[in-house]
């Protein structure tokens, strides 16, 4: 697990940062008020088409795991004929909102546009959760780095050409296209399947599936529902900032969620034969999320401003001051995918529904009242309040089930202790912002090693790593 996760990761960081670069040239040419239209239309994609596509990936990757091989193929064709009965309505579903909101003309093409590059994307994601259930994760960390890579292109291409908003969602479409065009070299001869409809099959998907996607997509809602409402009640000039923002975090919050994801077959299987090890489990990946959580808040507050400058030009200068809020909600984020992934293996998806319910109340109520005097910077105070929200109501609920599998009180104190000490060059002013957070981020993990904040089994795994190098020690028993 410890592998794959860090392959999947490896992936996710590359592809940050791409998908920066693709930001930077976005931001740059479309300008603040369109790059927020553009980030709108993404984000309102992604409700829909996440119950239709990651829900249902989530629930079959369960059931694939607790499956016998020779009956894989026909479970993985009946998830493909599942994609293709959902994801025009979740598309469809997300065009009518547009309309209804009375977006601009561009915006709505977009979201169709865009919708059919989501669903390339999801016929293709069907098939590979072959490769999740077998844990062959460095085909899935292509796959991840390319549509990043791919979409840079696609992007740049179109900016060299001086094209308006509308033009970028057709972007989607070629990702989709060259996804589905890598999957025989992905996954062999027999990629491609048939799909199936058989009754007891999509009825045992569906009852597992409904629930849980219900739920992801109030966690979906959850996620993106700051920036749709800011869309409807705020200027485009915060919603701007506040995408800008959104789209420099979407990045690690990605990573969260594939290594999340990789572990998900492993849980499902401890969930079913041994307690005590999902315990174990969902100990250390908590410890993980914390590490890497703070790391990049660290990292963040010094550089947010300067970050943004970098991204979308001196115009997306003030999104710094929101990013250096909104950063917070990474720490809650990575807590929180990791214990949702906990209940699913315990398939515990209607609880799901319930405290993504009362999150999502809670974050409507902090928009509310604090994005109308705050504007971009009281969206991503609402946001990580409600990450924080929505954080503590799962653990409660893996609590319920579980016992107490909250990191321990001695590593929370060893993680501020060197916390503390990389704080000291984020204090000095003279130094160049991005020197001061890269500082901060060099202390922070060597205090942490000194003190034992990093996980052992990491530890373990990345001297295994580099014995592995050319030229590295070879491991004695």
């Amino acid at each position: 697990m410890i592998r794959g996760s860090a392959l999947r990761a490896s992936a996710g960081i590359a592809g940050a940062v791409v998908g920066i670069a693709t930001a930077a040239l976005l931001l740059r040419h479309l300008g603040v008020a369109e790059s927020g239209r553009y980030v709108t239309v993404i984000s309102l994609l992604g409700i829909p088409v996440t119950v239709a596509d990651v829900g249902l990936n989530v629930s079959a990757s369960r059931w694939l795991a607790l499956s016998g091989p020779e009956d894989r193929d026909t479970l993985i064709a009946n998830v493909l004929g599942q994609r293709l009965l959902l994801m025009p309505v979740a598309v469809l579903a997300a065009v009518a909102f547009a309309a209804i909101a009375a977006y601009p003309p561009a915006m709505v093409a977009g979201t169709a546009i865009a919708g059919a590059g989501f669903f390339f994307v999801a016929l293709a994601n069907a098939l590979l959760l072959r490769l999740t259930v077998e844990l062959r994760n460095g085909g899935l960390a292509l796959v991840d780095f390319l549509r990043q890579a791919i979409t840079f292109v696609g992007v740049a291409a179109l900016v060299a050409l001086g094209a308006s908003l509308a033009p970028f969602f057709v972007v989607q479409v070629l990702v989709g296209l060259c996804v589905v065009m890598l999957l025989p070299a992905l996954i062999g001869r027999n990629a491609f399947v048939r799909p199936r409809w058989d009754r007891e099959e999509q009825r045992m998907l569906l009852r597992s599936a409904l629930p849980l996607a219900g739920a992801l997509a109030l966690g979906q809602l959850y996620f993106r529902l700051v920036i749709i409402l800011m869309s409807l009640i705020s200027s485009a000039e915060q919603t701007g900032y506040f995408g800008g923002s959104l789209r420099a975090i979407e990045a690690p919050i990605g990573i969260s969620v594939l290594v999340a994801g990789v572990a998900l077959p492993l849980l499902s299987a401890a969930a079913r034969d041994d307690r005590e090890r999902l315990r174990y489990a969902i100990g250390g990946l908590g410890r993980g999320a914390i590490v890497a959580g703070v790391l990049v808040v660290l990292v963040t507050v010094r550089a947010a401003a300067p970050l943004m400058a970098l991204i979308g030009g001196e115009a997306f200068r003030p999104a710094g001051a929101v990013l250096r809020i909104q950063v917070g909600m990474l720490l809650f984020n990575a807590l929180y995918q990791i214990w949702t992934m906990a209940l699913l293996a315990l398939n515990r998806q209607r609880e799901l529904i319930g405290v993504n319910v009362l999150a999502l109340a809670g974050l409507a109520l902090f928009a509310a009242v604090l994005v109308p005097p705050l504007g971009a910077r009281g969206g991503a105070i609402a946001s990580v309040l409600g990450d924080a929200l929505l954080a503590c109501l799962i653990y409660w609920r893996v609590h319920t089930h579980l016992g107490w599998v909250m990191v321990p009180a001695g590593f929370l104190a060893r993680v501020l202790v060197a916390a503390a000490f990389a704080c000291v060059p984020l204090l000095v002013s003279g130094l160049p912002d991005f020197v001061a957070a890269a500082l901060a981020g060099v202390v922070f993990l060597a205090v942490g090693q000194l003190i034992g904040m990093i996980p052992a089994e990491l530890r373990a795994e990345l001297r295994l790593l580099i014995a592995r190098r050319p030229g590295g020690a070879t491991p004695t028993s």
